[in-house]
């Protein structure tokens, strides 16, 4: 038995988060979390306009991504319960075969489905598929399509149906990435499951959760005790991920696979820690990172100081690690510092070096005074190339390691 229901949909041009007079309640859906909610997609005409709501759900994808769209463009979000088991099969037509339209298709799992999409889950079916002008530019799933995902370009308009259970809830993307001259109608397919007098119904097919992947971190001190107070940042975090704490842990809500993380973490009485992250794989991940308690001598190091060549003028692109500096002084109050500058220099020009390096430990030392860090806390000098961490730098990354400064405790 088939029970087919339709919906037409309006492309207008109305700005879908517009204050202005409500032509329709097509803007009231524009974001997941006012999909318009349905039991049998039996409801009226929407008109649905340019925009994406209040919320970008979905953004800084490749074209190259299958699942997704690289953002969303003018959209109208469906949330549909299904009241029995079944095949699911729809239809998107355009009234205008020049028109494009794109869809995604997420399950309900909780409360915060809309922040998991937010987050990155991946749907479970999407077709993002070029339009075809002379097949009117159809889309949707049918059974038997061979995929379940159709990438952009010239791929499949159908990916395949979806086995879901009665009860089950899922969030369908529409979405128009140049807009839409025209409308669609959108047939849904309801093919309900045979139930044998004799032997029961099957058990439905269960999809698979959604596995965000996320890297969990653990600071701790020099004898594993956790550090939970701990100030810890994460550079190069793309806008819609975030990081948040949890029993302990702090936790970057996504990994994103060949992205470079930069990871900052200061506490008071503690030396500063910087450490880099970068997942090849893009799984799920739990690092810990120790701190070394204050002592006298103990030594932070920064080789991305730099400085105009044979000048003690700072590079600006320095600022990001003087300032990790100042924050040390303001959160350690009570402690003295030695500033020690070091080039990478060779040959025999040790005074020139000395002089060189001296001059760039006083910029620095100025610099701080300019920041607020009293003077009489701060002493500096140059080592010149007396204390080269290697003596014959083979590569670039050996000699910058060698150019560095370092802030030396000197009284706690």
């Amino acid at each position: 038995m088939r029970i087919l229901s339709t919906i037409a949909i309006l492309a207008m041009g109305q700005i879908c988060f517009a204050q202005n007079a409500l032509v329709s309640e097509g803007k009231d859906h524009c974001d997941c979390k006012n999909a318009r909610y349905t039991e049998d997609a039996n409801f009226d005409a929407i008109k649905i306009g340019s925009g994406y709501g209040e919320l970008l759900e979905i953004s800084g994808n490749s074209i190259k991504n299958k699942y997704l769209p690289t953002r969303e463009h003018n959209s109208f979000w469906i949330r549909i319960k299904f009241l029995e088991s079944t095949d699911f099969e729809f239809q998107l037509n355009p009234t205008v075969p020049t028109d494009d339209f794109d869809f995604s298709i997420w399950k309900v799992t909780g409360a915060n489905y809309c922040d998991s999409i937010v987050n990155g889950a991946m749907p479970i079916r999407s077709n993002l598929s070029k339009r075809n002008p002379p097949k009117g530019s159809v889309t949707g799933l049918k059974k038997g399509a061979g995929r379940d995902y159709a990438p952009a370009g010239a791929n499949s308009e159908f990916s395949n149906s979806m086995q879901v259970s009665q009860g089950e809830e899922y969030i369908i993307l529409i979405d128009a990435p140049y807009g839409a001259e025209g409308a669609f109608n959108s047939s849904f397919d309801f093919k309900r499951q045979k139930v044998d007098t004799v032997v029961s119904e099957p058990p439905p097919v269960e999809e698979k959760p959604t596995v965000i992947s996320q890297l969990f971190i653990r600071v701790v001190d020099e004898v594993g005790t956790s550090l939970n107070d701990a100030d810890l940042k994460i550079r190069n975090v793309p806008r819609q991920d975030s990081v948040f704490t949890n029993e302990g842990y702090f936790v970057l809500s996504r990994i994103q696979r060949y992205r470079n993380y930069t990871i900052d973490v200061e506490r008071k009485d503690y030396l500063s820690l910087r450490e880099t992250y970068r997942s090849e794989e893009g799984v799920s991940d739990t690092i810990v990172l120790q701190l070394e308690k204050l002592k006298i001598g103990s030594k932070l190091q920064f080789q991305n100081i730099l400085f105009v060549p044979d000048q003690a003028e700072i590079v600006e692109s320095s600022y990001l690690d003087l300032r990790r500096i100042r924050n040390f002084l303001v959160s350690n109050p009570h402690i003295n510092v030695e500033i020690m500058g070091h080039v990478n220099g060779l040959g025999n020009k040790k005074k020139l070096y000395r002089e060189l390096s001296k001059k760039r430990a006083r910029a620095i030392y100025d610099y701080l005074i300019g920041e607020g860090i009293f003077a009489e806390r701060m002493t500096y000098n140059g080592y010149g190339a007396g204390q080269l961490i290697y003596k014959d730098p083979q590569t670039e990354e050996e000699a910058r390691i060698n150019r560095r400064v370092e802030v030396r405790i000197t009284k706690i």
